[in-house]
């Protein structure tokens, strides 16, 4: 690092703060991406089951507290790296319905808590098309039955369905039912020096070792430093510094030198992720510097999710290829004569796990089933989508401090009754897809991570509802915004990468336009 002193500073390198950075550095300012990963390693290791799953190489020292499935306590560890989860993701990108911005609206008196997005869908479908171009996104447009307006295409198209596949599509559309291939952020096609996908069985959970998954690291921060801006990984934001009403700087720990930088700023991003950011906040003294600080790490959301996993008397997958490629969101919005009342989410196939992975993870009884039926098998995920409670929230305790020193996040989570039977009513839809395709064994699983992370300080026009003004800056700290999945009201039934990755573009696009009065 050649300064301590930039225009702007960015936590996290994940999809809302390097899409602010790109914006940023192309508009000529000096931006600073500091991040507590490393770069992934391109080798042989990253399509390791057992060095990626088993043995974490990419786990973090620093734990998050959190419910354990059923009751007690215990420590999370997530993987970390530059470019955020977007290194591990299945690169599903799929935009927010139009229905999802005003859900209080559509369902009134569903739930105390949930509140109308401050901005319609519309504030937002430009930066998804520059998200999707940004990010290779691969699809097919019109066959989504819930699909919000598009202004033309996709650039690429995905391969045809695999086996595993095309049997859910055509159980589904046997059923009535409107299957399309998921769009997904991987290069199938190259136009540029990188391979093209091979179509492995080690995208989803893993790093790809011949940057054909479109990751952050792979896209857009490159584009990002060759703008000017740098990154500065192994890098912990342990404290945000604050002068008067405004933050001056960002106090820093070297994971690997211990050195102690401490960085200023005219502004600041945070962008580490919903969980980090908010503790981070809290620790840096923020919930008593605006009128919204009390909504700092309340209303968190993770989706309530779970896996249908069917058993075939045949090959599921005889060619071994990537499948993880079906969408159904006839249910999105729930049924018109179904339970519970509100929005449901959606279905979608799984890649399937090593099976080593499934027999030391997935426990009793889909873990020992699938990992000797695997072959065999065929997965469908379901994304319920979980509503608002300020119950639900990140805390920090002074005593309760990481290997470097800091506030370990402590996580409350509970699903309410409603959460589980939207999660439920894809489970039944999933079995009867897959019946209906030939599995004569299925088995539900609930999901309990935290990859879905999002909502834990939402924006919003009023500080006594929301953590963040509509452009998502902290109320009461106008050099400071917050652009990871932090800033969602309410959780859609999707994968929140591609909205997170939108709303960036929209907020770094209003951060040069303001700069003169933010700054």
């Amino acid at each position: 690092m050649t300064t301590s002193s930039w225009d702007l500073v960015v936590v996290g390198t994940g999809f809302g703060g390097s899409m602010v950075a790109l914006v940023a550095a192309r508009a000529g300012l000096r931006v600073l991406l500091i991040e507590r990963g490393r770069w992934v390693d391109r080798d042989d290791s990253a399509w390791d089951p057992r060095r990626i799953l088993i043995e974490r190489k990419y786990r973090s020292p620093s734990a998050f507290e959190t419910p354990r499935l059923g009751f007690g306590r215990g420590r999370t560890y997530p993987d970390e790296s530059v470019g955020g989860k977007s290194v591990f993701y299945g690169a599903a990108s799929m935009r927010l319905r139009e229905g999802d911005f005003a859900l209080r609206a559509r369902y009134p008196g569903l739930c105390t808590d949930l509140v109308d997005w401050p901005i319609g869908y519309q504030d937002l479908a430009p930066y998804y098309d520059q998200a999707e171009q940004l990010l290779g996104v691969a699809g097919v447009a019109g066959g989504d039955p819930n699909e919000p307006p598009r202004t033309g295409p996709y650039l690429a198209a995905p391969p045809h369905f695999s086996a595993p596949a095309r049997r859910v599509a055509d159980a589904a559309a046997a059923l009535g039912l409107h299957p399309f291939p998921i769009p997904l952020a991987i290069n199938f096609t190259s136009k540029d020096a990188r391979p093209s996908c091979t179509q492995c069985l080690t995208c989803d959970l893993f790093p790809c070792k011949i940057c054909a998954k479109n990751d952050l690291a792979v896209t857009v921060l490159p584009l990002a430093i060759a703008a000017g801006a740098t990154v500065l990984p192994d890098t912990l934001a342990v404290r945000l510094h604050r002068t008067g009403d405004r933050i001056s700087g960002v106090e820093c720990l070297n994971t690997v030198t211990g050195e102690r930088p401490s960085i200023s700023c005219r502004v600041c991003v945070v962008s580490a992720g919903a969980i980090p950011s908010p503790a981070l906040l809290l620790a840096s003294g923020l919930g008593a510097a605006g009128p919204g600080g009390e909504w700092i790490g309340r209303c968190l959301m993770r989706h309530c999710s779970g896996i249908v996993a069917g058993v075939f008397r045949e090959q599921t997958n005889p060619e071994r290829i990537f499948h993880k490629q079906v969408a159904l969101t006839d249910f999105y919005f729930g049924a018109e004569h179904g339970s519970p009342p509100g929005p449901w989410g959606m279905i979608q196939g799984l890649q399937a796990p090593p099976p080593e992975y499934l027999s030391a993870e997935a426990g009793f009884p889909i873990g020992p089933l699938a990992a000797r039926t695997l072959d065999h098998d065929i997965f469908l995920l379901c994304i319920g989508q979980d509503l608002p409670d300020p119950a639900n929230r990140i805390e920090i305790d002074p005593g309760l401090l990481d290997p470097y020193g800091a506030p370990i996040p402590r996580v409350f989570h509970r699903y309410t009754r409603r959460d589980r039977e939207a999660r439920s009513a894809l489970y039944r839809e999933g079995t009867r897809i897959l019946r209906q395709a030939g599995a004569v064994i299925r088995v539900r699983k609930p999901i309990n991570t935290f990859s879905h992370a999002l909502g834990s300080c939402r924006f919003g026009v009023d500080p006594a509802r929301a953590a963040l003004d509509p452009w998502c800056r902290l109320f009461g700290v106008p050099n400071l915004f917050v652009v990871d999945a932090s800033f969602m009201p309410s959780s859609g039934g999707v994968n929140p990468s591609l909205t997170i990755a939108a709303n960036g573009l929209r907020v770094g696009e209003h951060l040069v336009a303001e700069w003169n009065q933010l700054a």
